[in-house]
């Protein structure tokens, strides 16, 4: 039996070094072993980058649920932003959304 003790969202790229960190649990568990390889496919940055970008989104203002599904998704337009985001933590200012798309081209964007 496991025992949580403590949960966090991290994005994608994060998720999979931490499976990574775990690969008998990955080679043994079919669950595991799938949610690896969905993690890998659509990781958008290196892990490293991930991590500085979710905590300059989290600086900016963003909470950690948004600014992970903001790495995850990588929107690169303003209005592709606003659509992602809608009205998650009661929404953000377009301002707000400006600053998360820099911190996103910044870090993300590397395979481009």
């Amino acid at each position: 039996m496991v025992e949580i003790i403590s949960s966090n969202y991290v994005p994608n790229p994060v998720a999979k070094k931490i499976l990574e960190n775990i690969k008998e649990l990955v080679n043994e568990n079919p669950i595991v072993a799938r949610t690896y390889e969905y993690v890998a496919k659509f990781s958008k940055c290196s892990p490293e980058n991930a991590e500085k970008a979710l905590k300059e989104l989290q600086e900016v203002g963003f909470s950690e649920f948004a600014a992970a599904m903001l790495i995850n998704t990588v929107p690169t337009e303003l209005e592709e932003a606003k659509a992602l985001l809608g009205d998650i933590d009661g929404g953000y200012d377009e301002e707000k959304i400006e600053q998360a798309l820099e911190v996103l081209r910044k870090y993300c964007q590397e395979s481009e």
